[in-house]
């Protein structure tokens, strides 16, 4: 978690830093995060609350209006422990997952409009890791954990948004997307609200 911070943070610093100076770029850089809402299977959506995410990505523009977005992301749901009753345990079990991959994203409306609304949709690679359980019944948690193990899934996600021109070279943008990882039996799906800024 500490790594994908700095990186978000080195691409804001780097983007602040030279977004005034080449605002004809095809490259823009994105870093935004928010809320992540499951949705299925039923075990997701009802053991895991209302997580967080954060993201950074380059995107390239390749013919006008579209660009391909490379990215990272990081999601973080927490256990809900009010809807699930495990005598013995009382802590861990978070959900993380870090996902890497492209989106194609195209640009309504006229250049000079301040306000472009977007849709986009890719896919990539998700790592799905669940945080070690512990509480007062070590045996129990010994035997849960050991059942825990790293994922790395596909993933796919499509999605809408706006951008609301701030400058010459910055805009804030929201948007919202259906993530579906391909886990084993049902995939896990959930909903991502998103707040950002975009430089170029």
């Amino acid at each position: 978690m500490k790594r994908f911070l700095l990186a978000v943070s080195l691409v804001f610093v780097v983007a602040a830093a030279v977004s005034a100076q080449v605002p004809s770029s095809p490259f823009s850089l994105y870093v935004g995060g928010a809320v992540s809402m499951p949705q299925s299977p039923d075990g997701f959506k009802e053991t895991y609350k209302t997580g967080y995410h954060g993201f950074a990505g380059v995107g390239y523009s390749f013919v006008p209006k579209m660009q391909l977005v490379g990215k990272i992301e990081y999601n973080t749901f927490s256990f809900d422990w009010d809807n699930t009753e495990y005598p013995g345990l009382d802590d861990g079990g978070n959900q993380n997952i870090l996902m890497f991959g492209a989106d194609a994203r195209f640009s309504f409306g006229v250049p000079a409009a301040p306000f472009k609304p977007f849709l986009f949709g890719g896919g990539g690679f998700a790592n799905i890791k669940t945080d070690e359980f512990s509480g007062t019944d070590l045996v129990l948690a010994t035997a849960v954990n050991s059942s825990l193990e790293d994922q790395t899934k596909a993933y796919f996600n499509v999605g809408a948004g706006a951008d609301f021109k701030m400058g010459p070279a910055m805009s804030f943008f929201a948007q919202v997307r259906y993530v579906s990882v391909a886990t084993e039996g049902d995939a896990a799906t959930f909903i991502p609200l998103s707040l950002g800024l975009k430089f170029f």
